[in-house]
């Protein structure tokens, strides 16, 4: 898949090159993944936290109270990653210094907490370890950041630089309850070539430029209350944002839904895939349960409420008076219901913890906010370490069920940068081996058979040489699913080279939450048979229609049939098609609808404007056994894809394109070369500060098994060659 970049404007002056303020409403320049994982380690490593976080002992300023370095960070208006080891203090010609790719700093609440005004770091670095740096920083709306660019050329070696923060919140909402972090120019996704991926900072002052916020006289307050109620009138979870009108959000209360995106408890969080009509240019949103009170400064607000894309965006204006409670009753109305029509939703990638049934409420209570019917809470493994993510119970002992929303615990597991990263959904246990690690397929074999499925993670974003992977476990009949739909991509590429090779494989999409998006924001739609629970959604998933989708439903029939996905027909019978894509018109507006054929499309409809619905027809004459599938494009950046439809002429189960099998096989082929002759590189791991220890000693004990399970693969690619020539 392509890389997507958005150029980014900046500024020069006095030689110093400062981009202008970035938010997390600015388009995504990468088409790139983050990356998942903490992990609780087996053996004595050095982390034991999802994002890497480690304390640094550097006091620059009394009004900073902590200092820490960290890994990733996603919600910071671009994706940064530190590529090198982990940060530490140095002493640099008599100077005491923090060394480190990406840090964070939490700013003391008694010196600023929740305030809206311009704040200025003042930086010493040593420019002899830094050509610049990023500032990310809570913002009073938006996660944002700025990028400042020194060059190569310095007279001093210890300069002193100012970066201007407008309006700055400091509310502690950045990872961990911090306020602001500094990275390396380095530090990003994907890497860059010639910038540092350090820097050396030796000095830091926050010097505060105005009055406002805590500074001021604490605001007049009024109260307000909510009340969310479904379409039945029952009390609902639901997302809330509540926006002054240059977007600032105030900080929600105790009764707000508490979130543990990763170790520390939240009650605000970044969207950074608001929907179409999302009224306000605030980002900041928090979930209720039903009934939620606080006491808010007064003014005029707008409360938006959502939950999920069956649903309409509902929005209000509020007015909070001091001395007086506004009152808010919203009863939520449905743009579908897809349940009624015994179709639900699920997402296949979320990572939150659950070491203990206590955590299931709470937990439920934000999937469901999201309406997601299944939730796959995923565990999660690196080289040399077992488990980040904790599930307290897999298979359906695992299963946390009230009504139609239900949580279940899966594995990202076993991943690596090298060779992609795996999912293992349904299973029964957490099955997991260090011995033989970069031998997926003895995992995928005990997943397949205890009645799991097994697939492959970020394909959307062609991530962590999933190339090398796929072209392995494919071959070796473990694959049953491909993340194809995610961080608003869609990548159907592998998806078409394996069915056009005769495979038979399902689509899937995950939010990776929290690492990206919000949970549900790509998810998989299952039609059941009967009643719901998590068995029967799995079960519809292997067996029934399904399809993935950002926003649009996809239905369609052959021959006026509307349940079947394979069909048995004599040459030169026809199979009639009609296809209907609808989308909420709050999220989207539906842009194309394709039917696709052997991945090639056959017909498409498509309207300049964007429309809510479109419908296809198109009669498919049955010339040879084949896979087809139906498509849809959102005007700003949904999309949908059904799961293959086969259709099998005169018995000939051979779904594949003859035609295509030679060069396809040997792309595969080459990729398992280059893959045989490759070696893990620690500086493209994302974990490396986990991984390293263990990385290359593990991959050189696996790699002669690993060699052979490679040459087997080859085998069979060769083996496809050679019977569709024969054909």
């Amino acid at each position: 898949m392509e890389s997507k970049t958005a150029g980014q404007g900046c500024e020069q002056s006095r030689g110093l090159i400062v981009e202008g303020l970035m938010r997390i409403t600015t388009p995504i320049r990468n088409a790139v993944l983050l990356a998942a994982a903490l992990l609780a380690p087996t053996n004595a490593l050095a982390h034991a936290h999802p994002l890497g976080n480690i304390t640094l002992d550097w006091k620059p300023d009394p009004a900073i109270a902590r200092v820490a370095a960290m890994n990733i960070d996603f919600q910071g208006g671009d994706f940064f990653v530190t590529w090198r080891k982990p940060a530490r203090v140095e002493i640099i010609e008599g100077r005491r210094c923090v060394v480190g790719g990406y840090l964070f700093f939490d700013v003391a609440d008694q010196a600023a907490f929740d305030i809206d005004e311009t704040v200025t770091l003042e930086l010493e670095v040593d420019r002899s370890q830094t050509d610049g740096f990023n500032v990310s920083y809570d913002h009073a709306v938006n996660p944002a950041f700025k990028r400042v660019s020194l060059g190569r050329a310095f007279s001093t070696r210890f300069e002193k630089i100012s970066v201007t923060l407008e309006r700055a919140r400091f509310a502690n909402r950045k990872y961990e309850h911090t306020d602001f972090a500094i990275g390396a120019l380095g530090a990003v996704q994907p890497q860059p070539l010639g910038v540092n991926g350090e820097l050396a900072l030796c000095g830091l002052r926050i010097i505060r430029q105005s009055a406002g916020g805590t500074a001021g006289a604490p605001p007049s307050k009024g109260g307000f209350q909510l009340d969310v109620r479904d379409e039945h009138g029952r009390a609902t979870t639901a997302r809330v944002g509540l926006y002054r009108d240059d977007g600032l959000s105030p900080l929600p209360s105790d009764q707000a839904l508490t979130l543990v995106p990763f170790e520390a408890q939240l009650k605000q969080w970044p969207l950074l895939n608001p929907p179409l009509k999302w009224p306000s240019v605030g980002r900041y949103v928090f979930y209720v349960d039903g009934i939620y009170r606080a006491e808010v400064p007064s003014g005029d607000y707008t409360l938006v409420v959502y939950k999920g894309p069956e649903y309409r965006l509902t929005t209000e204006k509020v007015r909070i008076q001091v001395g007086h409670t506004a009152r808010s009753r919203v009863g939520l109305k449905r743009w579908i219901n897809m349940p009624a029509q015994n179709w639900y939703s699920a997402d296949g990638h979320i990572h939150l913890a659950r070491p203990t049934r206590a955590a299931n409420a709470a937990t439920l209570a934000y999937t469901s906010a999201e309406d997601i019917h299944v939730a796959n809470l995923l565990q999660v493994s690196s080289v040399g370490q077992r488990a980040s993510y904790p599930q307290y119970a897999f298979g359906r002992g695992g299963d946390f069920v009230d009504g139609h929303h239900s949580l279940v615990s899966g594995q990202e597991s076993p991943r690596s940068s090298h060779r992609g990263h795996t999912i293992g959904l349904n299973v029964p246990e957490y099955i997991w081996s260090d011995d033989g690690y970069f031998l997926y397929d003895r995992i995928a074999k005990r997943i397949g058979d205890s009645g799991g499925v097994f697939g492959y993670a970020h394909v959307a974003i062609d991530a962590f040489n999933v190339r090398y992977g796929l072209a392995l476990d494919m071959a070796l009949g473990n694959v049953d699913f491909v993340e194809i739909l995610q961080m608003g991509f869609m990548n159907t590429a592998y998806l078409y080279d394996y069915l056009n090779l005769g495979y038979r494989l399902l689509p899937s999409a995950g939010s990776d939450y929290p690492f990206i998006r919000t949970a549900g924001s790509e998810r998989i739609y299952a039609k059941l048979n009967g009643a719901f629970s998590p068995a029967a959604w799995f079960e519809a998933y292997r067996k029934n229609r399904s399809f993935v989708s950002s926003g649009p439903i996809l239905e369609f029939s052959v021959n006026g049939e509307t349940s079947k996905t394979e069909y048995a027909v004599a040459r030169g019978a026809t199979l009639q098609i009609s296809a209907t894509v609808r989308v909420n018109p709050d999220i989207d507006q539906i842009r194309r609808l394709d039917l696709v054929v052997h991945g090639e499309v056959v017909k498409s409809v498509e309207v300049m404007e964007g429309a809510e619905t479109l419908t296809l027809n198109h009669p498919l004459p049955a010339t040879r056994s084949l896979w087809w599938a139906v498509r849809a494009y959102g005007e700003h950046g949904t999309a949908a894809h059904t799961a293959p439809v086969y259709v099998i002429v005169d018995g000939d189960p051979r779904t594949w394109k003859t035609e295509v099998v030679a060069d396809t096989a040997a792309e595969s082929i080459r990729a398992l070369r280059i893959f045989k002759a490759s070696r893990p590189n620690p500086d493209e791991d994302w974990e490396r500060m986990d991984t390293e220890p263990a990385l290359l000693n593990r991959w050189d004990l696996d790699k002669e098994r690993l060699d052979r399970s490679i040459e087997a693969a080859i085998a069979k690619y060769e083996s496809l060659t050679s019977a569709a020539e024969s054909r």
